[in-house]
């Protein structure tokens, strides 16, 4: 059985519950729940993508995709870093995807 489908905005706010969280804590251990932010980014932007197979037209869904895949972009650099974890970098992306969060 799958689980049951989450909301857009369901996956807005656990993601951006889970990156307040990695923020608390200490540098060396912020990639542990990374994996979990990513998982509700990649939420909104799978839906992002139905939006736009939908209307192929529409650029506000065009943009809010591109906006949200350089997000999950940053924040899977983070959860997989040459050399320890860019915590300015995680802070400027979940800030970014507050930001769109709220426009969704």
């Amino acid at each position: 059985m799958s689980a049951p489908a989450r909301t857009l905005h369901e996956c807005c706010r656990e993601a951006l519950r889970v990156l307040d969280r990695v923020l608390e804590e200490p540098p060396d251990r912020m990639t542990g729940d990374l994996p979990e932010a990513v998982r509700g980014i990649v939420c909104v932007r799978d839906w992002l993508i139905e939006r736009r197979r939908a209307d192929p037209g529409a650029a506000e869904v065009e943009e809010r995709l591109d906006r949200t895949n350089a997000i999950l972009s940053v924040v899977t650099g983070g959860e997989y870093p040459l050399v320890g974890v860019r915590r300015q970098r995680i802070v400027e992306a979940r800030d970014a995807f507050d930001g769109l969060a709220h426009e969704l």
